[in-house]
């Protein structure tokens, strides 16, 4: 987890949205969907791929990728990883209630990880249980584009139904032990299928050591030109978890 100089965290926190938790539901052993409520999300919008962040410590932020804006409430749908180590971002979580006031600071995009702006090129989006709200995102932002998006997610098993119900149009499949191995296989078994797609753009975001080894499938084996693939590790293990 980066460490924030504590000046310029104070200055990113003062610069935050007051907001106020509205709900914070247990979707599932492992998923737990957060609805904000504030003033300031009246004609807000968020774009795929953004990311906002709450203040965890003196000197430490934890980042989410927020699901939808609906009037007044930013929803987001996060995960707790399994694997050994602290998880602050999802212990100050956990803990919030309605009612009480929380500070949601700015979203935006990585530069190399935005959304594909103009035309219908179609979109594939790989990844685990951590994307899932950037899943919701891109299948707002597509079905309003008239776009093709495939999904294809790998999550724990008892956080399969959970997903399949947020996301109904994506293929969700049980997670082996192994991060990113069920989404290689399915890679390794669609590759023509793939290959039909008219240029698509993809999307890999999640486990960094799987996003490595599914960049490297898509462009030698499916033939995806590297400049069509677009990367976004979440996490890794042995680091701090969400």
């Amino acid at each position: 987890m980066a460490r924030t100089p504590t000046l310029l965290a104070s200055y990113v926190e003062s610069q935050a949205h007051d907001a106020v938790v509205r709900a914070n539901d247990l979707l599932s052993p492992g998923l737990r969907r957060l609805v904000l409520a504030s003033t300031d999300f009246h004609g807000a919008t968020i774009e795929p791929c953004d990311v906002t962040a709450f203040r965890v410590a003196r000197n430490a932020f934890r980042h989410y990728t927020p699901a939808r804006v609906v009037d007044d409430a930013l929803t987001i749908v996060v995960q707790r990883h399994d694997h050994p180590g602290p998880t602050p971002g999802h212990d100050l979580l956990e803990r919030w209630v309605p009612g009480d006031a929380v500070k949601v600071c700015r979203w935006s995009s990585a530069r190399a990880f935005t959304w594909a702006l103009g035309g219908d090129r179609p979109v594939v989006l790989l990844g685990d249980a951590t994307v899932i709200s950037l899943a919701l995102c891109m299948a707002d932002r597509a079905a309003r584009e008239g776009r093709e998006l495939l999904t294809v997610l790998e999550v724990p098993g008892p956080d399969v139904a959970a997903t399949q119900a947020l996301l109904p149009d994506a293929t969700v499949l049980p997670a082996l032990e192994v991060p990113g191995a069920v989404v290689d296989a399915w890679l390794r078994a669609n590759v023509e299928a793939l290959r039909l797609l008219d240029t698509p753009v993809a999307y890999l975001a999640g486990n960094g050591p799987a996003i490595q080894r599914q960049r490297t499938l898509l462009r030698d084996v499916v033939g995806l030109d590297r400049r069509a693939v677009r990367t976004q590790p979440y996490w890794a293990e042995g680091k701090v978890g969400l």
